[in-house]
């Protein structure tokens, strides 16, 4: 009798032991998976690297995990491709992530890119294209959020002209829909292509000079659109303040109604092909059909996308007498009648007064 209770006794010891055994197995399996996961999160910390913003990201069907993990790293939307792939292999996700264009903020943890892919949260694409912005500009815009390619961009814009206020002659226009982007905060399907979203906002373009009464006002006063879009392109570029723009109008319109040179340091720029804060002689004298300083009448095409207020500054030019201007510090212009008042004007300003 004796025997038979040590016996039991030894066998409770032993399932005791057993589970005992369990127990620390399975604790020791959460605590390594805990591990791995935050490993997994320190490792897949992306805020400090990745570049602010909103990029769109293109997962095409039988994509492999490490394809992903490297297109990421290469938009920099992510440090660690090997972390990646090493959280979507541990979520038993490796194989799961599905095909579609995806919004991706930069700063965002492997673990919310992966959750989004898994997922498949595809959702609307959003491009900001400020007043001002060239074709260039814009292309470039539209490559650096990931929306697209800008060389094939201004391909495709350079004989895009659906309307025929779009239409040019002019040999040394590079784009033909240079000027007819309006500036505007786009929203669209993150599937569109570089054609539909050049179609987009130069549809936009045309809507709005219809809902303004421009297009109307365009036809009963006799005038060319193309022509007023590029007088609004230099207005746009030349003014920081709003209020200056039919002022600044009235100068560019008075040069041209009594056959004066525009001079406007813009097309210089976009001769140049960059912004820049002092323009010289030497670049004045440029030989190129834009430059304005050697040239008489208007540029052979808009410069850049004007917003509404510069073409309606274009259409409404202030009339006064001043034929000169020159940019102080904070922006704004001072305005002169002649050229030694000019002279004048920048000596003031370079001094401080």
């Amino acid at each position: 009798m004796q025997h038979t209770k040590h016996l039991k006794k030894i066998d409770d010891l032993q399932k005791w032991i057993k589970k005992e055994q369990y127990l620390v197995g399975a604790l020791a399996i959460l605590a390594v998976f805990f591990f791995l996961n935050v490993v997994s999160a320190i490792l897949g910390y992306n805020k400090s690297y990745a570049p602010t913003g909103q990029f769109a990201v293109r997962v095409t069907n039988g994509m492999s995990t490490m394809a992903i993990s490297e297109m990421l790293h290469k938009k920099k939307l992510i440090k660690n491709p090997s972390a990646f792939r090493f959280e979507a292999r541990l979520k038993g996700l490796e194989k799961r992530l599905q095909a579609g264009v995806y919004l991706i903020n930069g700063g965002m943890s492997n673990t919310a890119i992966i959750d989004t892919f898994f997922k498949g949260n595809i959702q609307i694409a959003r491009l900001t294209v400020p007043e001002g912005f060239t074709v260039k500009e814009t292309a470039k815009a539209l490559e650096t959020s990931g929306f697209g390619c800008a060389k094939k961009f201004c391909e495709l814009a350079r004989n895009y002209a659906p309307y025929d206020y779009m239409q040019t002659r002019q040999a040394a226009t590079v784009y033909k829909a240079e000027g007819f982007l309006f500036p505007a905060v786009y929203d669209f399907p993150a599937s569109y292509t570089e054609k539909d979203i050049l179609e987009m906002m130069v549809k936009n373009f045309h809507a709005q000079m219809e809902k303004e009464g421009i297009l109307a006002e365009v036809e009963r006063r006799n005038l060319h659109l193309r022509n007023v879009v590029n007088l609004a392109a230099m207005v746009e570029k030349e003014a920081v303040f709003e209020d200056e723009m039919p002022l600044i109008a009235g100068v560019f319109q008075k040069r041209l109604d009594i056959g004066m040179p525009i001079q406007s340091d813009t097309t210089i720029q976009y001769i140049l092909g960059e912004q820049r804060e002092i323009i010289t002689w030497k670049d004045t004298e440029i030989e190129h059909p834009f430059n304005t300083y050697n040239r008489f009448g208007l540029p052979p095409g808009p410069i850049a996308s004007p917003g509404l207020n510069a073409i309606k500054a274009a259409l409404h030019p202030q009339k006064t007498d001043y034929l000169y201007f020159v940019a102080e510090k904070d922006g704004h212009h001072r305005f002169t009648t002649n050229y030694n008042a000019h002279l004048r004007a920048i000596k003031d300003i370079e001094r401080g007064r």
